[in-house]
């Protein structure tokens, strides 16, 4: 396609995109407004997230079965590429689950009350303080047996390898003793790269693991282990797509 053709699709992908988007945005901050149970917001936040994904061309593929309902909490844990990733875990997981996400979303007034009406968990990584009561926090969920999705990265991982974890994820999983589930998200930097301004349409493979359970695991530094097998599982899945179709 000849150069100015080629950008003039890109240019009409990105309105179009974008006012999709800002439109589904817009509703559901407004229906959000009169909803008062958690579960029942991320169940909205779930639509909304197919929605958009549909509507910008983003498909994706889940391998792997999710953990029932009835099996109870567990923390799920991901590679972190792209702002992608939180609409692709909510379409791609059909259950409820609070998410770790940074305290800056919340100074945003649309995410702000979709963050506070899903109870999801705000954390300020400048602090420490803010970090142990994050444990915490995420500690007094799993006990109540809603379950956690955090970015055991911290932050993101803009090519296609994987950083270390931090251990907060984990030390949680055994405190609560609840199981940890790996989640790879492939090809998410072929749809939304660190070099663009906005996501173009592309596919994602998304891996869901075993859980792993902190009771069944012989080793004296529990979280450890967790932590190793959750990176082990993520790691092994992620090169395997790259070699092959990346994004359209």
């Amino acid at each position: 396609m000849p150069a100015p053709l080629s950008r003039l699709g890109r240019a009409v992908y990105v309105a179009y995109g974008a006012s999709v988007v800002a439109a589904v945005m817009l509703v559901l901050w407004v229906v959000t407004g009169f909803v008062r149970d958690a579960r029942r917001a991320v169940a909205l936040q779930r639509a909304a997230s197919r929605l958009m994904l549909a509507a910008l061309g983003c498909r994706f593929s889940v391998n792997g079965a999710a953990p029932a309902r009835a099996s109870g909490a567990c923390v799920f844990v991901a590679n972190h590429t792209s702002y992608l990733d939180i609409p692709l875990i909510l379409a791609s997981l059909d259950c409820d689950f609070a998410f770790v996400t940074k305290h800056e979303l919340l100074e945003w007034p649309i995410i702000s009350r979709i963050t506070r009406a899903g109870a999801h968990i705000p954390v300020d990584r400048d602090r420490l303080e803010s970090r142990g009561a994050v444990v915490a926090r995420i500690v007094k969920t799993l006990r109540a047996g809603r379950s956690v999705l955090l970015f055991p990265e911290g932050t993101f991982s803009f090519d296609h390898g994987l950083r270390p974890f931090h251990a907060g994820a984990f030390k949680s999983a055994v405190a609560a003793g609840v199981p940890v589930v790996p989640i790879a998200l492939a090809g998410v930097a072929g749809v939304w790269s660190q070099h663009a301004r906005f996501p173009r349409a592309g596919r994602v493979e998304i891996w869901l693991g075993q859980r792993l359970d902190p009771s069944a695991i012989d080793d004296d530094a529990p979280a450890e282990a967790l932590q190793r097998e959750a990176h082990r599982f993520i790691s092994a899945h992620l090169p395997s797509f790259f070699g092959g179709e990346g994004a359209a």
